[in-house]
């Protein structure tokens, strides 16, 4: 499927999604060569009517998705409630969804999609509580994929878009209707823009590009991978719907916020816990070999660039944690986790992960090392104080020290081979001898830095640092940015590589025996670069990373430095101090500080230099060679400073004892927090439960309010017709009950709202049918039409009763239709042709039947009845069309309505093939033709019928005789 040219959209929705849902299908274009799913938070209590609704508002095919399929294009699936799904190769698969927690899970949805799809993935995430659907929007940006958020505002349930937009997956954030004209352009599209064709080779764009976003948001991404930036690029362009990357650079300069957009693009924060468990398998064994050889008094330290969302350092912590606990060992350790992402950093530092990021996750983990909390997990206090987040940019910031273990899996492959070298040297000098260096699995150490690492365990990347190579230089440090620092030319001289690496060596030892330790530092007296063996006097704090020197200074020479640097900044030139360092045994520490240029700009720093001198014997005075008057003074001091020592003694013993009561009355209250954390819990638990229960009802009440508008809708359409119907109707339930009725029925039939729910055969109906509840019984049962005849108020009436039917097939009740009123006593008046018929009719060698001039027959004679089947009282004043094959009806009737409209006396029609249908249902071919008469002032149509027999022997009777 990662290959399929389609898209694939997908929507996500939960409360207050079917109106979110319904604009955007409204204003959606139809399209038949993409797959649409809809992934809506339903409960699975009760059948949903989303597909009938949806259907409504779309020309799209929409379907309910209950079973595992290959999905077709031009189809929206809608996914059942109940149930999750899962793109697997080429189809969908459903499993039961989790007893708690939103149901269908979008995120666990979207993360299939985002490995299955990559950059064909559409997303769009709608009106609902609560986060889910964020994370795996998320995913889907990283594989490329592109993520559509609504606006809050327009929103009826602000939850899962305001958390897409957090979390930095939201490319777009529009209304529906907004985003529906947007995938429109995309899918019409069919690809984003091709770099290839828009960016010029070579480009100076993108050196303005890199440089309009490191003066906006100071990072500077010059030195990563051209291939990943230009797609991102031309994710950003065709969201603008910009054609040339020129016109993009011009955009990106004048707009304020796209610059911060695109930065955020191209650091789409993506991990997972325990990622690649043979690799974290192999890695165990390291940290178990980390643990074995370190002494119980020194920390373990380890350090995670490109933190991201923390996953990976959480992951660390709790396989350390583990190991200390099964080897019954105490030895602390810190995990120092950074990145340069802040809202990263921030939902990191919280801890919270939604259901999907901790899908798969030994459940013996997951119940240890978590806290279930609504709809997220939230890893445990005692695995976060092990990890220190901080921002910190590998590439220009200094880095930590002294580590035991780097693990930066997946940055490296964005960086160019120049500037991975150079990472790769710090992560050298920031490891002690012997660190480890835990990498993904498509970087390596060996293709840049051969001399600095050995694989260790090659196949999960795992290298070990060796005992020599360089660490960081100013130089270097200043070309990994090339925007922050100059970068300095240096002559392009060809060394043989031998060579280098022996030239290299002599460098690192001059420079270990020679240079002191000195800190590069800023005019604000931030930290750039360190040298020698700084943290005697530095010293790294918990927390955020703080670089400014001020802070990383120990308590003894804090002061000193911070003088020092008032005076080198005032003065301009380099000042220097003197002072015993507390640290060492009989060390005078000398502190120098002088101003530096940076670059050709005029760019300038301070050079702070760490001169440790050792002092023989005689640089101290031996007190007894003092005279008498001073030995007195000497010995009052000491008295004082005595007196002083002794009260600060008790000062400190008061506090250490106020200081247990604090700890004991801390330790009551730290039992009352897990009680009532445990109550809380609970608490949460079924707040949770509530919450889902909650937005399925939501959702659900939703689809009832838009069905009730609808009803309402039609209540009022109907009203309105039978109002305004000029017929007589009376609408039947299944029990035969007056539901409705038409006003020509109110007006005929003397109806009143009194009748409404009453039964139609005790509502007093002056109509002479006796028979008529078992007429309508006969209707409901056999769900056939039925045509009967009656009188009511001397006048003969045609009366249809038709079965109709509900959404489900079943019936319903029985429309009363009261049709073709004719005077029956006026019919009798005429007794002298009907007279003269009937005496004459039976003498006739055909069968002759008389109509009206509205096609009732009114006569018959006695051939014709046999000829039909029929019986007098069964034929006298029906329809003609009574003995009219319905199939052939409007033929046959068209024919005789046509001469009957004519009105011409004497007019007679010529002889006519038409199909007679028997009483029995029997169908026979007969000769048949009119003649119309007038007998006073009415005009009567005469209809001679033969068969085809007695019509070749009237016409043709030679033949016949032949």
């Amino acid at each position: 499927m990662s290959n399929n040219n389609s898209f694939w959209v997908v929507l996500g929705a939960s409360a207050g999604g079917l109106e979110a849902l319904t604009e955007f299908l409204h204003s959606f274009k139809k399209v038949s060569d993409s797959y649409f799913f809809i992934a809506q938070h339903l409960d699975p209590k009760h059948p949903t009517i989303l597909k009938d609704l949806l259907s409504r508002t779309t020309d799209m095919t929409v379907e309910l998705l209950d079973e595992d399929i290959t999905p077709q294009k031009g189809i929206i699936y809608i996914i059942a409630p109940g149930h999750n799904a899962v793109f697997k190769k080429d189809k969908v698969v459903l499993s039961p969804a989790a007893a708690v927690g939103p149901k269908p899970s979008i995120d666990y949805f979207l993360q299939s999609l985002a490995s299955e799809i990559g950059e064909k993935a559409i997303v769009v995430i709608l009106s609902g509580t609560g986060s889910d659907g964020a994370q795996g929007a998320l995913a889907v940006k990283a594989g490329n994929g592109t993520v559509f958020a609504q606006d809050p505002k327009t929103a009826r349930y602000r939850g899962m878009p305001e958390a897409t937009i957090e979390i930095g997956a939201a490319d777009l954030v529009l209304a529906p209707a907004d985003i529906a004209l947007k995938v429109n352009e995309f899918i019409a599209t069919n690809e984003l823009t091709p770099m290839e064709d828009v960016l010029p080779k070579p480009s100076t764009h993108l050196e303005r590009i890199f440089k309009c976003i490191f003066d906006k948001t100071g990072l500077d991404f010059s030195g990563y991978k051209h291939k990943t930036i230009n797609r991102r690029i031309a994710r950003r362009m065709a969201f603008h719907r910009l054609n040339g990357i020129e016109d993009y650079t011009n955009f990106l300069n004048k707009d304020a916020t796209e610059a911060e957009s695109l930065a955020k693009d191209f650091l789409i924060s993506v991990t997972e816990f325990f990622r690649d468990p043979k690799a974290f398998s192999d890695l165990k064994i390291i940290l178990e070999e980390i643990v074995d050889r370190t002494e119980v008094n020194n920390p373990i330290r380890i350090w995670v660039p490109a933190c991201a969302n923390g996953e990976e350092a959480y992951s660390i912590a709790i396989i350390l944690h583990e190991l200390m606990l099964h080897k019954q060992l105490s030895i602390p350790f810190q995990i120092f986790a950074s990145d340069i992402d802040d809202f990263a950093l921030n939902q990191a530092r919280k801890g919270f992960y939604a259901a999907a990021q901790v899908e798969g996750m030994e459940p013996r983990i997951l119940e240890t090392f978590f806290h279930k909390k609504e709809d997220r997990y939230q890893i445990s206090k005692v695995i976060r104080d092990k990890v220190v987040f901080a921002k910190q940019n590998v590439i220009m910031d200094p880095p930590f020290s002294k580590m035991d273990l780097i693990s930066c899996r997946n940055l490296l492959i964005y960086f160019s081979n120049e500037l991975q070298k150079i990472v790769l040297q710090t992560f050298h000098f920031a490891l002690n001898k012997k660190g480890f260096l835990f990498l993904g699995k498509s970087e390596s150490a060996l293709n840049n830095a051969p001399d600095l690492f050995d694989a260790y365990l090659k196949k999960s990347q795992i290298f070990i640092r060796k005992s020599y190579g360089l660490s960081p230089t100013i130089d270097r440090i200043q070309s990994a940015n090339n925007y922050a620092r100059a970068v300095v030319e240096k002559p392009n001289i060809s060394i043989p590589k031998e060579r280098r690496s022996i030239s290299a060596r002599i460098d690192r030892i001059l420079l270990d025996e020679i240079v002191p330790a000195i800190a590069l530092i800023d005019k604000d007296g931030n930290v750039l670069h360190i040298r020698g063996d700084i943290y005697s006097y530095l010293e790294l704090p918990q927390g955020s990373l703080d670089v400014n020197i001020m802070n990383l200074a120990k308590g003894d020479i804090k002061m000193d430095i911070r003088s020092l640097f008032s005076k080198a900044k005032l003065q301009g030139h380099a000042t220097s101090q003197s002072l015993f360092y507390s640290g060492k045994d009989r060390e005078l520490l000398f502190i120098n500080i002088k101003r530096v240029e940076l670059n050709e700009q005029g760019s300038f720093g301070y050079l702070v230099s760490f001169l440790p001198t050792l002092v023989d014997d005689n640089f101290f005075v031996n007190p007894s060679e003092l005279d008498p008057q001073r030995q007195e003074a000497q010995k009052h001091l000491e008295n004082e400073i005595q007196i002083f020592k002794e009260r600060l003694q008790t000062t400190v013993e008061e506090l250490e004892t106020i200081n247990e009561e604090i700890q004991s009355t801390n330790e009551e209250l730290q039992s009352s927090n897990e009680e009532l954390q445990s109550t809380n819990e609970e608490l949460q638990t079924s707040n949770e439960e509530l919450q889902s229960t909650n937005e399925e009802l939501s959702t659900v009440n939703q689809e009832l309010e838009v069905k009730g508008h609808e009803l309402e809708q039609l209540n009022s359409d109907l009203q309105n017709m039978l109002e305004n119907m000029n017929e007589v109707v009376i609408l039947l339930d299944s029990r035969l009950r007056v539901v409705r009725f038409t006003q020509e029925a109110k007006k005929l039939l003397g109806l009143g709202v009194s009748v409404i729910n009453q039964t139609v055969t005790t509502i007093g109906l002056d109509i002479d049918l006796p028979n008529l509840r078992s007429e309508l019984m006969q209707v409901l049962a056999l769900q056939e039409t039925k045509v009967l005849q009656a009188t009511f108020k001397s006048k003969l009436y045609k009366i249809r009763l038709v079965p109709y039917q509900a959404e489900t097939k079943s019936i319903s009740g029985v429309i009363m239709f009261l049709e073709n009123p004719y005077n029956f006593s006026e019919l009798h008046k005429e007794p002298l042709y009907l007279k003269s018929f009937e005496m004459v009719g039976d003498d006739l060698d055909y069968a002759l039947v008389v109509l009206d001039d509205k096609g009732v027959i009114i006569y018959a004679n006695t051939r014709a009845l046999n000829v039909v089947g029929f019986h007098s009282s069964e034929l006298i004043y029906k329809n003609i069309d009574i003995l009219m094959p319905k199939s052939l009806q409007n033929s046959d009737k068209n024919y005789l309505e046509a001469y009957l409209s004519k009105n011409e006396t004497g007019k007679t029609s010529v002889w006519r093939d038409v199909s007679f249908k028997k009483k029995s249902g029997e169908r026979i071919l007969l000769k048949f033709k009119t003649e119309a008469l007038t007998f006073e002032d009415k005009t009567h149509y005469i209809g001679k019928i033969l068969t085809p027999e007695e019509y070749s022997k009237r016409y043709f009777p030679v033949l016949t005789t032949d």
